[in-house]
């Protein structure tokens, strides 16, 4: 296991433990991830990092698609994902530091609310 593996199974059971839904997994019994939204943990190995985010649901995400599609910004959809992605972005920081890891923006892609997400230097 590489570590940047190791650190995305740390932040998964961080997640797990504060009992936020992970995307790639089924939520509950009946609902598979990104149906009902999520949190997205993808491994970043260039950076030593993984990349965490908040993923809306299959519909949300689709109905912003469409107005961004047709030239609508300030469509209620496009508004709702953005302001759902940056709310949770700022919590899943709060929680991550809470359970020692370090986390900055996401600044390389414009607009994003993600996170890079990387171990404490002492552990």
């Amino acid at each position: 296991m590489d570590d940047v593996e190791g650190l995305r199974i740390e932040v998964y059971r961080a997640l797990q433990l504060a009992g936020l839904p992970l995307s790639d997994l089924p939520s509950s019994a009946g609902t598979a991830g990104r149906e009902a939204g999520g949190v997205d943990v993808v491994e970043a190995p260039e950076l030593a990092a993984v990349i965490v985010g908040w993923a809306g649901s299959e519909e949300l995400i689709k109905q912003a698609a469409a107005a961004l599609d047709r030239g609508e910004d300030k469509n209620s959809a496009v508004e709702l994902q953005d302001e759902t992605e940056a709310a949770m972005g700022a919590a899943l920081a709060r929680i991550l530091q809470r359970c020692g890891f370090n986390t900055r923006p996401r600044a390389d892609v414009p607009g994003s609310h993600q996170l890079i997400v990387t171990a404490q230097a002492d552990g």
